[in-house]
């Protein structure tokens, strides 16, 4: 659809569009200095990003035309988190809860693909049975005509390879709890017999308290299924799945019979990377580090970076042996290794993290965390002054692209890994309520006038029973005058 001709034109796609509601669209344009047609499309979009009446993402989508498509099913799109092979995920806001989610959807195209449906099921499926704070939950799949779509934790986070490259490798505590934590959500994994092919900084969030999470299952393998032959169907015997700088000699040869040691290489890979700065084979092509991976052993760590203990460099390299008899057995083993040199959570750098849109209650499901006020930071755009470039999605896509319908286009610029903009406050998010004093003040009133309304039905039955029974004592003769 082609952009709008004019600002009229542009004003009657917003409203068509339901993002803004009537009202609050109606106040905005009547506050303006200007007749709103005088105003150019840029500047009347921007005056209502700057109202918080759409954010970026929509502003953005309206400008080219776009007014289709921002709801799916209960939600609201707000911003787009990522984009990859397997689809895109977005920022979006439950219409009556008023909770920020991130939705990764399978578009339409896609979905006539059996081989990629099947592994968005399996990815729905092994998500349903994992529920632990070191891996991102997965709370539902629904359908919206051809788009299937996952909806997900929202993480307000960076993923560590976005922590890593602003802000330089990580210090051996902050290696060592992000590594165990890792572990810890791997071990879970591994019990409910799920090996997650694709364990790499890309593939981990951290938040602002220093929790790290793992997520993306769209590689993920059950045991329990034998692999249903998914994998060879996805390209043929000699497909590999998984990340070369991260991927398992053993995965290297043939991704679908691997176990969860394929998952403590990769977890070894991680650590060395958070350790040097740089993955384990930084030079050279994808092709030479599948080879290199096979047969040739990685600088030690401890030589790579001085302050890294020897004791720290053996439990990483063990990790990161060529045969898997040879790795730590299990994740728990591995967690245990790293224990000595955990300190505690390790928060990021707080100019990592993204805040989400600012959403003021509409009536319509807007959002709002409870924790900040709308700050005077913010710029024209919305976004924060000190924001860094965008980081990595909450579901790290997989490689490729694609493209949705309206407004999903993929003709943008890299991923977001969130929206920009600040918080609002618990006034804000819920609707007033009379205060506690007025709360009780009103049954006590009640309860006093039906004292007084008994009292005096009490006084009238007495004083009534008193003159018939002194009428009768008359009457026989027992009270004389």
């Amino acid at each position: 659809m082609p952009s709008p001709a004019s600002t009229t034109e542009l004003i009657e796609r917003i409203r068509k569009s339901g993002l803004v509601p009537p009202t609050h669209l109606q106040g905005h344009l009547g506050a303006l200095c200007t007749p709103a047609p005088e105003h150019t499309q840029t500047q009347l979009l921007e005056g209502l990003v700057e109202a918080h009446l759409l954010t970026r993402f929509q502003a953005d989508r309206l400008g080219a035309g776009k007014y289709k498509g921002f709801v799916l099913g209960s939600y609201t799109i707000l911003d787009r988190l990522g984009a990859g092979g397997m689809g895109q995920v977005f920022l979006a806001e439950h219409a009556a809860m008023r909770r920020f989610v991130a939705l990764k959807v399978l578009p339409g195209n896609v979905y006539e693909d059996d081989v990629a449906r099947e592994r968005f099921f399996r990815e729905a499926r092994a998500a349903a049975t994992l529920d632990h704070p070191n891996i991102v939950r997965v709370f539902d799949m629904n359908r919206e005509g051809k788009l299937l779509y996952l909806v997900m934790e929202y993480v307000e986070g960076a993923s560590l390879q976005t922590v890593v490259e602003k802000d330089g490798r990580r210090t051996v505590a902050a290696a060592a709890s992000y590594g165990q934590q890792m572990a810890f959500g791997l071990q879970h994994a591994h019990e409910r017999g799920l090996v997650h092919r694709d364990i790499k900084p890309g593939n981990t969030l951290v938040d602002r308290t220093g929790v790290a999470r793992l997520l993306d299952l769209g590689l993920v393998r059950s045991e329990s299924d034998g692999d249903s032959k998914l994998t060879s169907n996805l390209g043929g015997a000699r497909t590999i799945l998984g990340t070369v700088d991260y991927l398992a000699p053993e995965q290297a040869l043939d991704s679908s019979n691997v176990d969860i040691r394929a998952d403590i290489y990769s977890l070894g890979a991680t650590l060395y990377f958070l350790l040097a700065g740089h993955p384990v084979f930084p030079e050279g092509r994808a092709g030479q580090k599948l080879m290199w991976q096979q047969w040739r052993d990685p600088t030690p760590i401890h030589r790579v970076r001085a302050d890294v203990p020897a004791a720290l460099s053996a439990v990483v390299h063990k990790a990161l042996a060529k045969k898997r008899e040879d790795r730590w057995q299990s994740p728990r083993d591995l967690a245990d290794a790293l224990a000595p040199w955990v300190a505690g959570l390790v928060l990021p750098s707080a100019d990592l993290i993204h805040a989400p849109p600012y959403r003021p209650f509409l009536g319509r499901g807007a959002t709002a965390n409870a924790h900040e006020r709308p700050s005077k930071r913010t710029s024209k755009a919305g976004t924060s002054r000190n924001a860094p470039e965008p980081s990595t999605a909450t579901a790290t896509p997989v490689s490729g692209v694609v493209r949705l319908d309206n407004p999903f286009d993929q003709d943008q610029a890299t991923p977001n890994m969130l929206g920009s903009g600040d918080a609002t406050t618990v006034e804000d998010r819920y609707p007033a309520r009379p205060s506690a004093t007025r709360r009780i003040a009103a049954p006590a009133a009640n309860g006093r006038r039906a004292l007084i309304l008994v009292a005096a039905v009490t006084a009238l039955v007495v004083c009534t029973l008193f003159a018939a029974t002194a009428t009768l004592l008359f009457a026989f003769g027992v009270i004389r005058t």
